[in-house]
């Protein structure tokens, strides 16, 4: 029965009944024509769902697909590491997996793998993580969709293959994956140590005399002895101690350059450490904010590179007013031989960071003091752009006064028999560098 108006009638105005049967694809099904009735749409659908299970059923039965995920433990903040994922089929017949990976949170989301997996073997699919930040973190279960014998269906599995891996800061000798391992090997036979170059007050050795050299280092002794000319060789003084002082507290928490100003200065301290050991001296670790953090002593044994970079894995600058006057007492109580303390913070002005200024005179005359100031990298550019506006004047105006603030500050550490520097990022490294080879040279420890 038809009616004139209605839904029925609508349908029938836009999608006339053909005056022939007639198969018309729909989704996944097949719509017989409407010739045949409503058994000619029922039994299709039917027989698909049927064996739509059948499909289903089979693929729970005829083996399974396990997952595994082989990761590194130990990455590298920002570069970039491949991650594997192995497929297993037990089963007897081939199997269609398409898989994919649960990185940590904040992480970029891992792309969707697929591959067909022979019976009885293994396929391995790979894809690369950057990590963005350094700390311990832990992926996730793996997600997979298995399809049938028949292509039907598609089977979904939650594998369970959560594990942490630790994520450290870029620093020399990051591509190793045992730093212990690879200073044993660097001991090989052929291999010889390149030796600091800079200037001492430790003798060394005595060599003949090239031109050029300095005749107030002539040994007369040795000369008169060998009749020719024999100068002596000075190396830095070894078994010093270097402490690395990092503030934790808000103006560390600054971003600049992608990073904050926490990650930078952690970064520029692992170079010097790096440095200071390959040179012979004792590195130790102090971090702070409002509190005394983490502390490692000093010492200069091949893991010790490795322990300041577990002893800072998970540092975070913590929205807080360090207190410089309590952690360097602390300091103070802990380290009793005279050692370079390098101090990585951030000053505004003379005013504003007072409890520094005060602090560092704590240190002398035992230790000397090293401030390392982190400065904003993009202050380089706004005070070189010329001025298109008045906002723009204002802005340029604005940053000299903090430049001028923050030089006075460094003058007021300098009277106070500190040494003081001021860096942006990119110059961090290798201007805290130079000022310990500077103490080394001159021999002030």
């Amino acid at each position: 029965k038809t009616e004139s108006t209605g839904p029925l009638s609508l349908w029938k105005t836009r999608f006339p009944v053909p005056a022939t049967p007639t198969i018309i694809l729909m989704g996944t099904g097949f719509v017989t024509g409407a010739v045949w009735g409503i058994k000619g749409i029922l039994v299709p659908d039917a027989v698909i769902l049927v064996l739509f299970m059948a499909d289903y059923i089979m693929g729970l039965q005829r083996g399974g697909i396990s997952a595994t995920r082989d990761c590194p433990e130990r990455l590298i903040q920002g570069r970039s590491r491949r991650v594997m994922i192995i497929l297993t089929n037990k089963g007897r017949h081939p199997r269609r997996v398409w898989v994919r990976d649960t990185p940590p949170p904040g992480w970029h989301p891992a792309p969707v793998l697929r591959g067909t997996v022979a019976p009885g073997s293994r396929l391995t699919l790979r894809y690369d993580v950057i990590p963005p930040q350094r700390g311990v973190h832990a992926f996730g279960d793996l997600w997979l969709r298995i399809s049938g014998p028949m292509g039907l269906a598609l089977l979904p599995r939650i594998q369970i293959a959560g594990n942490e891996v630790r994520v450290y800061p870029p620093h020399p000798g990051a591509g190793r994956a045992n730093l212990g391992a690879h200073r044993r090997l660097s001991r090989r036979p052929g291999l010889r140590r390149v030796p600091l170059r800079a200037d001492g007050r430790e003798f060394d050795a005595l060599r003949e005399y090239v031109q050029g050299d300095d005749i107030r280092r002539i040994h007369w002794k040795a000369t008169a002895r060998l009749d020719r000319p024999i100068v002596q060789e000075f190396q830095p003084e070894r078994n010093q101690i270097v402490m690395l002082i990092l503030d934790t507290g808000r103006l560390m928490s600054a971003v600049t350059g992608g990073k904050t100003k926490l990650d930078h200065a952690l970064e520029a301290a692992l170079r010097l450490a790096h440095t200071a050991l390959s040179a012979g001296d004792r590195v130790g670790v102090l971090t702070f904010s409002d509190r005394v953090g983490s502390f490692l002593p000093p010492g200069k044994t091949p893991g010790q590179i490795h322990a300041l970079l577990e002893a800072t894995l998970d540092l975070r600058p913590r929205l807080v007013e360090s207190r410089y006057e309590a952690a360097l007492l602390w300091l103070r109580s802990r380290v009793r031989r005279r050692a370079l303390v390098v101090i990585f913070t951030d000053l505004l002005d003379a005013s504003a960071s007072g409890n520094l200024l005060d602090a560092v005179g704590l240190l002398k005359p035992r230790h000397l003091p090293l401030c390392v100031a982190v400065r904003e990298s993009e202050w380089e550019d706004l005070i070189h752009l010329p001025p298109g506006t008045a906002d723009d004047v204002y802005q340029q105006a604005v940053l000299l006064e903090i430049l001028r603030q923050r030089t006075r500050a460094l003058k007021v550490l300098t009277r106070k028999g500190a040494l003081a520097v001021d860096l942006p990022p990119s110059g961090l490294a290798a201007g805290a560098l130079e000022r310990y080879l500077e103490v080394k040279r001159k021999g002030l420890l």
